[in-house]
């Protein structure tokens, strides 16, 4: 989990977008708060205009100030967390229009969302449970030191310390807790595929990620090569890593253990990836070079990459689109992607 200098702005504006193509823009990629903000535009390195057919525009920005972190789309809602200021934020998914505050313990982050929850990692040694039908926090469970990111599985809520190189697994009925250790693995991302977890490592030098038995607990490493392998997600039976000095990301085969197909390109620092609902496309952000990058699943190819704000942290894919934070100028995005 990247934690930047950010510009904080001012108050809160919503910016409403016509659909434009791609490539299209300003000078200012993050938009104004007081005028239309531009469509996404090519970065001045590394960017791929769409290669499948399909056209990429920016929809919204919502201007929160401050260090806007993780991201989800849960209760007909978008959900995003302020690392400075400990926050959830209710946005409107069409208006962006922000519809209620909720406190979070200090230094929130990535969010992930279960059927009745939102499990929002923090660096405060907690993770925090909210509702979202009320919405209000109903409980602070402790984790590890400098938690990650959580996901569900197998019944259980798996929560990644990167400080505690421990997962953390998390009964959601009665919230009791239990570790599991992982020496030498400075936990980071975590998916569930071919009925294991996969846990990536955040230590610079790594090459390599986890496979964990969720019934046994017993771990076997996995080489991916590269450099710094911390961030995943998964579709199916594939596990996607970010390896993040090496500005690649690379596909796991989670039945063989072994990793498919050719590193793809993705910028200089590619961060929390994460897939589509249907499984179709997985969307990275680039947190230094400031855009991201839509990998087809398919083919395991890049198929497009666009500038966005400065610092993209997180984002939360749609069907048919992709929210992004941008840590660094205190906006979230909507881009949306249809046929072209």
């Amino acid at each position: 989990m990247l934690f930047r200098r950010a510009r904080v702005g001012g108050a809160l504006a919503v910016v409403a977008l016509a659909a434009a193509a791609c490539g299209a823009g300003a000078d200012d990629p993050a938009g104004s708060p007081t005028a239309s903000a531009p469509a996404p535009t090519q970065a001045p390195l590394g960017t791929l205009p769409a290669t499948d057919g399909r056209t990429t525009s920016m929809r919204l920005q919502v201007d929160l100030g401050g260090t806007p972190c993780g991201v989800a789309v849960a209760a007909g809602a978008v959900w995003v967390s302020l690392a400075d200021t400990a926050e959830l934020v209710r946005l409107d998914p069409v208006t962006g229009e922000d519809t209620g505050r909720i406190e979070l313990s200090a230094t929130p982050c990535e969010i992930t969302a279960t059927e009745d929850s939102l499990w929002v990692v923090t660096q405060s040694g907690v993770v925090d449970r909210v509702d979202p039908a009320v919405p209000a926090l109903v409980s602070s469970v402790p984790t590890g030191p400098a938690s990650y990111q959580a996901v569900e599985a197998f019944g259980s809520i798996w929560v990644t310390n990167r400080n505690g190189q421990s997962v953390t697994r998390i009964d959601p009925l009665t919230e009791e807790t239990s570790t599991i250790e992982l020496p030498g693995t400075n936990a980071g991302g975590i998916a569930e595929a071919g009925g294991a977890l996969w846990v990536g490592d955040d230590a610079t030098g790594s090459t390599r990620i986890l496979r964990l038995d969720p019934v046994s607990l017993e771990t076997t490493v996995v080489e991916v090569g590269g450099d710094r392998p911390a961030y995943l997600t998964s579709t199916g039976d594939t596990v996607w890593v970010s390896r993040v000095r090496s500005g690649s990301v690379v596909a796991v085969d989670a039945d063989t253990a072994t990793t498919v197909g050719e590193p793809v390109p993705a910028g200089e620092m590619p961060v929390n990836l994460h897939a589509s609902p249907d499984g179709r496309w997985v969307w990275v952000p680039d947190d230094r070079s400031d855009f991201i990058t839509r990998i087809d699943t398919s083919t395991g190819e890049a198929v497009e990459r666009l500038l966005v704000g400065d610092g993209p942290a997180v984002v939360a894919p749609t069907d048919d689109g992709v929210w992004v934070t941008n840590f660094g100028d205190g906006t979230v995005w909507y881009l949306a992607t249809e046929d072209g």
